[in-house]
């Protein structure tokens, strides 16, 4: 941390590794946080970085926040705020949110951020959300001691607050187009619902009608797209996807990896296990045309049960898990991510809290056989990375198949040896991926994949783990793809074809990228097959990856909403005039219509 004067000149180094730098109420010491011991302090030192005093000290705070007046303190832990009084001078109060030393009263009903005072120290801020809550100073401690024999009432958080929320218009089309004369598989039927020679219409972000040609009628003034000779597949869903999506709350105007994502035929993902600040703008400003990337969805922050100062969630009653689900759900959270709360009755707590608040949980039993069934049990909606089991047997498969609760299995991170990652790394010569190379930096994909370790071929173990996970999809549970940000662009291809290695049929693995991922996560209403009524989300391919699963990255054209671009460069055509800015890496303004200057392959990549 460091000072400098407000009208100008050099930098003073007041402290090192503390964060959080505030004035105290006389101007004349700076407050900051610290962790020595495995606990956060609440610090302060004189404007020359001297005379240090360590006035709070709390094993699971993550944030001190001083009044005004210096009176008070506000600090943040399991997610909520609390205050308590400031004591003068040295003392290092142990700070908890159960209370200690000195009395303690939480401030907040279901979450805070962002914490801060008024000018004057008489109220007290804070937001969950889009709405800004707000607490009188005064109302948090009782001024006079309690007659005897009475009750001292109690402070009741605020239940209502002011909305900072505004309404954008979505990004829609309003244009008519009818794709014509590729083959469709439109994932209507398990068998793919395959159609040759065929039409789809599309009425702005929907589509109206798929079919043979000739059965559909195009109306009048619609833009027409001759598709011959090429495949049309729904859009991939990533049911477990991870990657930045912004840094200290700033999102970018192009993110690079999920532009990647896209142009190579990802155009829904679901992060499991992301920032809240940064994610959900992401995903509304994608929504709003601001932000070119894959329609986002996300958990945000997991509900962790390691005690961890920044992550931990403690959850102890009915009541705790529904503050905490009801936090992420205002945030912009569809789903909960139940994460190593140690007992089975908390876990089972976030199930119910989330089934109330109508959201998803997908958790993850972290390689603990046991811990898997129990969620199974448990009524989740899914079980995220593979059971780690070298043979599901017909008890496994029985119980699973007569619950809802879906799978995805995660096979480029696939516990028990080598995965999918390392397999296709060392089998494929990633950095002249003629697509991933327009869209990733050259000398980062480079440094990341021209030097590779390879392991004997029955060492990996995503195709075993596909080969398990197929029992449970013959049963009908759904079993989904989840790349897990491995490598933004291929992940999710990676995982289609670790799942033909392990025995599914092309349509099977293709199901599994669409129409199945959007099953397990409640999406599939809107995205996940080419039907009437759906988002005009969908995939155009050179080559028929129901031939060739290898084919699935051949991507000519990618359709988000009813908008066309092209995949080497995501600029938008025939739908509209959008081109997307150089990146970073590109010289000149040209970027838009060149590729990365990297020497490329052919077809898949392969090794010549």
């Amino acid at each position: 941390a460091y000072r400098v004067a407000a009208s100008g000149g050099a930098p003073v180094r007041i402290a090192k590794e503390a964060s959080g730098p505030q004035f105290g109420a006389a101007n004349d010491r700076v407050f900051l946080m610290a962790t020595e011991k495995d606990k956060r302090q609440l610090i302060s030192t004189d404007l020359n970085g001297q005379d240090r005093r360590v006035h709070a000290s709390g094993e699971l705070v993550n944030d001190y926040q001083i009044s005004p007046q210096g009176d008070y303190v506000a600090f943040r832990q399991n997610y909520e705020a609390f205050v308590m009084p400031l004591m003068p001078g040295r003392q290092a109060v142990e700070t908890d949110a159960k209370g200690g030393p000195l009395p303690v009263t939480r401030v907040s009903g279901d979450g805070a951020d962002f914490i801060n005072w008024s000018n004057d120290g008489r109220q007290i801020h804070w937001s969950a959300g889009p709405t800004l809550y707000t607490a009188e100073t005064a109302a948090l401690f009782r001024a006079v001691p309690t007659p005897k024999g009475e009750d001292a009432p109690k402070f009741v958080a605020p239940r209502t607050g002011t909305s900072l929320s505004m309404d954008i218009a979505a990004a829609k089309p309003d244009a008519t187009v009818a794709l014509t004369g590729a083959r469709v598989v439109t994932m209507a039927k398990a068998d793919g619902g395959i159609i040759d020679d065929a039409t789809i219409l599309i009425r702005g972000d929907r589509i109206v009608a798929v079919g043979p040609r000739g059965t559909i009628a195009i109306p009048a003034g619609a833009k027409t797209v001759d598709l011959a000779g090429k495949t049309v597949i729904p859009g991939l869903v990533d049911a477990h996807a991870h990657g930045p999506q912004g840094e200290d709350e700033i999102v970018p105007q192009q993110n690079w990896s999920a532009m990647a994502n896209l142009a190579l035929g990802t155009t829904t993902i679901h992060d499991p296990s992301s920032r809240s600040a940064e994610i959900f703008p992401a995903a509304e400003m994608q929504q709003a045309g601001m932000l070119l990337a894959p329609r986002t969805f996300s958990t945000g922050e997991i509900v962790y049960g390691a005690k961890a100062p920044d992550v931990y969630a403690q959850i102890d009653t009915y009541e705790d898990a529904l503050a905490v689900v009801r936090r992420l759900k205002a945030q912009g959270a569809r789903s909960v991510k139940n994460y190593n709360q140690p007992r089975r009755e908390q876990r089972q707590m976030v199930v119910a809290a989330a089934q109330a608040e109508g959201m998803e949980v997908v958790p993850e039993g972290g390689s603990l056989f046991t811990l898997d069934m129990s969620l199974v049990q448990d009524g989740n909606s899914t079980v995220e990375h593979n059971v780690p089991l070298e043979h599901f047997y017909a008890d496994v498969v029985d119980l699973w198949s007569q619950t809802t609760v879906g799978y995805t299995p995660t096979l480029v991170v696939a516990y028990g040896g080598p995965a999918g990652d390392p397999y296709w790394r060392a089998h494929s010569d990633v950095w002249r991926h003629p697509l991933l190379a327009r869209h990733a930096p050259p000398a980062l994909l480079a440094a990341q994949n021209a030097r590779r370790e390879i392991a004997p071929e029955e060492d990996y173990v995503d195709g075993a783990t596909a080969r398990e996970a197929r029992k449970l999809a013959v049963k009908g549970v759904p079993v989904a793809i989840g790349a897990h940000g491995q490598q933004p662009g291929l992940g999710a291809h990676w995982e289609l074809w670790s799942f033909v290695r392990g025995g599914f049929s092309p349509i099977e693995a293709l199901r599994a990228g669409t129409i199945e991922s959007a099953r397990s996560l409640g999406y599939a209403k809107d995205v996940g097959s080419l039907e009437p009524g759906k988002l005009a989300d969908l995939v155009v391919l050179t080559a028929d990856p129901t031939s060739d699963i290898r084919n699935s990255d051949k991507v000519a054209q990618v359709m988000l909403g009813g908008r066309l671009y092209d995949a080497a460069t995501l600029n938008e055509t025939i739908t509209g005039t959008r081109k997307r800015q150089a990146y970073w890496w590109e010289s000149g303004s040209a970027g838009a219509d060149t590729g990365a200057r990297i020497t490329v392959g052919h077809g898949h990549g392969d090794v010549d």
